[in-house]
């Protein structure tokens, strides 16, 4: 039988090493404020989720963070560097998807999830490869973020497997940031502008998939099709920009409606309009949508 006394030290030596990488591992993170563990956690069990599929799980996390603001402002416009931050007090376009998507593989991939897989997941989804370094390393095109989360086994594009519709590519160069680079602090860093160049070059002639405006606008084609929890990403007009509105389909009813950053309002929402009267208010500023789905 071991010695009490060399039992003890080699316990005490444990809990050192074990317990320092742990706190290791999170000392890189930042947070909005301390009720963001508690808030998470709080959503992590909410006991409506045991009985959910993935994609509606991700659905019943955006409707809990309805009414979150826009962090548009202060993370990606004035922002000179990048602290990676847990926040589920405001929210960019990306960080909202991200977000919901998080959380919704934390609950699924954990026996009893919290928010350190949160965090973990969160990573892994929001910045390139998984890693938060700096702030180019955060996904600042939604094509990238696409790509890069595909790649990583996080999300599918189901937009060419949507049976009866008509599925297209639209091919862009995608370089408006940095042709807009004095609207973004930190791209007055010159290595952070070459990066960025550098990153815009690997997407010259992309092909985006996407569905026209005519199968958006006829719900008996598209939402029978559609899951609640899907992820859509609106293609813009601009020639070498992907996407300015994006968020997560949800359904109420018969009606198929949008959870996003609306960019009039700033905040999280929950549009009153269906999701084919939506397409029809702002064609002149939509091209049709990609659809993606969480993985499973």
């Amino acid at each position: 039988m071991m010695n009490m006394k060399l039992y003890r030290f080699f316990l005490t030596i444990c809990l050192a090493v074990f317990g320092f990488v742990s706190a290791k591992a999170y000392d890189n993170i930042d947070f909005h404020c301390d009720q963001d563990t508690s808030i998470i956690n709080t959503l992590l069990k909410s006991p409506e989720l045991k009985d959910m599929t993935p994609e509606n799980r991700v659905a019943f996390f955006a409707k809990k963070l309805v009414g979150t603001p826009s962090a548009v402002r202060s993370q990606i416009l004035e922002a000179d560097t990048m602290v990676f931050t847990i926040d589920v007090h405001s929210f960019t376009p990306l960080s909202f998807i991200s977000t919901c998507l998080a959380l919704a593989k934390s609950y699924q991939t954990s026996s009893s999830p919290n928010w350190r897989d949160f965090a973990d997941m969160y990573e892994n989804i929001m910045f390139k490869k998984g890693e938060a370094t700096d702030f180019v390393s955060r996904f600042l095109y939604p094509s990238d973020w696409i790509a890069d989360n595909i790649f990583r086994g996080n999300v599918t594009d189901v937009t060419f497997n949507l049976e009866g519709l008509s599925a297209r590519k639209k091919e862009k160069s995608l370089d408006y940031i940095s042709h807009h680079k004095e609207s973004f602090k930190a791209f007055s860093n010159q290595n952070n502008l070459d990066r960025l160049k550098m990153l815009e070059m690997g997407f010259r002639n992309h092909q985006i998939p996407y569905l026209s405006n005519g199968d958006l606008m006829n719900p008996k084609r598209f939402n029978p099709q559609a899951k609640d929890g899907d992820l859509f990403f609106l293609l813009t007009p601009d020639f070498n920009l992907d996407s300015r509105e994006m968020g997560i389909l949800t359904r109420d009813g018969d009606k198929l409606l949008i959870i996003q950053l609306s960019p009039s309002k700033d905040t999280v929402t929950l549009e009153e309009l269906p999701f084919e009267n939506y397409i029809k208010r702002n064609v002149k500023r939509i091209q049709g949508a990609r659809i993606i789905r969480i993985a499973k």
